[in-house]
């Protein structure tokens, strides 16, 4: 059995309204992330992707607050509880332990410093030890990049580019979990497979265990070992990549995968639609969450407790009809 590097339990993240209420961007969260793999989180704008490496990486913001639940890091030097640290103490879990490389990554270099001074930046905020020149060679050559760039600015790199640094600035730091937030994001689509060869490369050469969040499950199928589909603010589906690919449980998952075309995709197949929009977080939902949505719907998903029904080998799938609509299909 695989052992956890790190622990989320019953997570409620919110955000607050001008009005005074708040919006549940994560609701009673559960996931584990294993050492050495590469879990991709995939689901709709808004489902709460992001927001989960957020909390992960304590970076909600007041008034937006972590509401409840648990963030646990297994690592050599214990368990720690992330939510209970104080700052000083988060400055060395953050980057050391676990780094982010952000949405829009290519869009957070200071356009103003060169690269190799973002690195010092980084290194002395973090208190690193060492020959700085050496470490920034290091990783701008593990991302892909000639030692050359250290000396540029911003400007003077392509997006390609620009997102392979961001990615060298999130392990410069030797992490263990790395969590990149759609990395590959307005890159083309060349660049896009040279960043996510470069990423399954890093993961074995550096022993990462790896966060990949996207909304494109063709690049989540690339890159994963397992997947998670999020839907308003739920893990609805988790399980080996082939697993939820081939055999996917929940009604939402089979309509995002029924909706992709691919070179093999038979001329003239009628690929599926999601109608209808995500359900009002800032209320409380009762049930299931994609009730309205649902083509295969029945009264009792109404005043179905949630809770992850397992239908293969550490497959997970919430939803009440999973088992029935899977045994449908075979």
């Amino acid at each position: 059995m695989s052992e956890d590097i790190l622990t989320v339990k019953n997570l409620e993240t919110d955000y607050s309204l001008d009005n005074g209420g708040f919006v549940r961007a994560i609701r009673s969260l559960n996931v584990e992330l294993q050492k050495g793999e590469t879990l991709a989180l995939v689901g709709e704008s808004g489902s709460g992707k992001s927001t989960l490496a957020l909390s992960i990486m304590r970076l909600i913001d007041k008034p937006n607050k972590i509401a409840d639940g648990e963030i646990i890091l297994h690592d050599s030097d214990g368990d720690t509880s992330i939510l209970e640290l104080g700052e000083n103490a988060l400055r060395r879990i953050r980057w050391k332990k676990i780094s982010m490389v952000f949405q829009s990554a290519m869009n957070i270099l200071n356009p103003v410093m060169r690269i190799e001074d973002q690195f010092i930046d980084t290194f002395e905020a973090h208190s690193m030890p060492g020959d700085y020149s050496d470490r920034i060679d290091k990783y701008l050559t593990i991302a892909g990049l000639g030692t050359k760039v250290r000396r540029l600015y911003p400007h003077q790199l392509s997006g390609g580019m620009k997102q392979r640094v961001s990615i060298a600035l999130a392990l410069s730091c030797e992490p263990e979990i790395l969590i990149a937030d759609e990395p590959t994001t307005a890159l083309d689509v060349v660049v896009q497979r040279e960043i996510l060869f470069e990423l399954k490369q890093l993961k074995t050469s550096l022993n990462l265990s790896i966060i990949f969040i996207t909304h494109d499950l063709s690049v989540a199928s690339a890159v994963a070992d397992r997947i998670g589909i999020f839907y308003a603010g739920r893990l609805v589906e988790i399980g080996r990549k082939n697993d939820v690919i081939a055999k996917p449980g929940h009604p939402y998952a089979k309509l995002l995968l029924g909706s992709i075309v691919t070179l093999s995709t038979e001329r003239g197949k009628n690929l599926s639609s999601l109608e209808g929009s995500p359900p009002d977080l800032s209320k409380e939902i009762i049930g299931c969450s994609f009730y309205d949505r649902c083509p295969s719907r029945v009264k009792q998903c109404l005043s179905y407790d949630l809770y992850p029904v397992e239908v293969g080998d550490n497959h997970y799938v919430e939803c009440l009809r999973a088992k029935e609509l899977l045994e449908s299909t075979v």
